[in-house]
């Protein structure tokens, strides 16, 4: 029985960061989740926050749903996000 592990990354980053710079952050956590298969990228265009965080009042979001067979670890994943000064907030969902 092949079963499928799908996840939902929700990703906040700063107003007004560099499409380079999403491309970059969107790479690596592709190339962290090697067993993962990307499916959907939306854009859902910068949105005004509820509270401040970082110092901005609006961010910039973005939606990954992934596929893979396997769980993948987080970790990794979790500490390059926390450290990226471009994303303000994120959120992974396994579903």
């Amino acid at each position: 029985m092949n079963s499928n592990f799908i996840y939902e990354v929700t990703v906040v980053f700063a107003p007004k960061t560099e499409e380079k710079t999403t491309e970059t952050v969107f790479s690596k956590l592709e190339s962290m989740w090697i067993a993962a298969t990307l499916d959907k990228k939306d854009h859902l265009g910068s949105k005004e926050l509820a509270y401040p965080i970082k110092g901005h009042n609006k961010g910039d979001f973005w939606t990954l749903k992934m596929t893979s067979d396997k769980t993948l670890k987080l970790n990794e994943a979790n500490l390059f996000l926390n450290r990226e000064p471009s994303v303000i907030r994120y959120l992974v969902i396994k579903k």
